[in-house]
């Protein structure tokens, strides 16, 4: 979904202080980070579209309730 940078040591118990200002660095610096960062903004827009009143989140919720009350 290109939506979060993986940093090293991450699957271990501690990510190193460098490892964090490097990926922050990239993210607030670098194009790829600004595309990451417009990436992210749709994905927030399109789920607070989903969760709206008439959303397509809360028509699936509204289906399953639905459903459950009709059994």
């Amino acid at each position: 979904m290109k939506l979060a940078v993986a940093m090293k040591g991450y699957d271990k118990d501690l990510v190193a202080a460098e490892e964090v200002e490097t990926r922050v660095r990239w993210l607030m610096e670098s194009d790829g980070g600004k595309e990451l960062r417009k990436c992210t903004l749709l994905a927030k827009e399109a789920a607070i579209a989903a969760h709206a009143e008439g959303g397509s989140s809360r028509a699936a919720l509204a289906r399953l309730v639905s459903e459950w009350t009709l059994e």
